[in-house]
């Protein structure tokens, strides 16, 4: 916090104000954390589990941005904040994405693969 008149820090409401928010934030997030195994545990359908495992997980990423990343999009910084998540996110889809893509397709050589070595142990031979 900024000391009146004077455009200084005050260190003791700066790191009051840090901590609150680092308690605030652990204790969401333990919260949201305890919730995802609540459902995953319960016998609620699988659809609605999924759906609350997705919210708890989404506002879980919410929690670390706003209070231990200290992310916020309505101050002087907020356009660089907002293309850092941009880029973060774009890096993480491109990793998962290409993960996906060469998993994929990798397996489906093994199993086309291991299909024609079947078919052509099946035949008999010819001599």
């Amino acid at each position: 916090m900024i000391k009146p008149n004077t455009g200084e820090l005050d260190p003791q409401e700066s790191a009051a104000s840090e901590i609150k928010s680092y308690t605030t934030g652990f204790i969401a997030s333990l919260l949201l954390t305890v919730g995802g195994f609540a459902a995953a545990l319960s016998d609620l359908p699988t659809t609605w589990k999924v759906v609350l495992i997705c919210v708890a997980a989404l506002l879980q990423i919410i929690t670390h941005m706003r209070n231990f990343l200290h992310l916020s999009f309505s101050g002087g910084q907020s356009r660089e904040d907002l293309l850092l998540v941009l880029f973060s996110a774009i890096l993480l889809t491109i990793m998962a994405g290409g993960t996906w893509y060469i998993m994929s397709d990798l397996s489906g050589r093994m199993h086309q693969t291991m299909d024609s070595v079947a078919s052509a142990q099946s035949q008999p031979h010819s001599r």
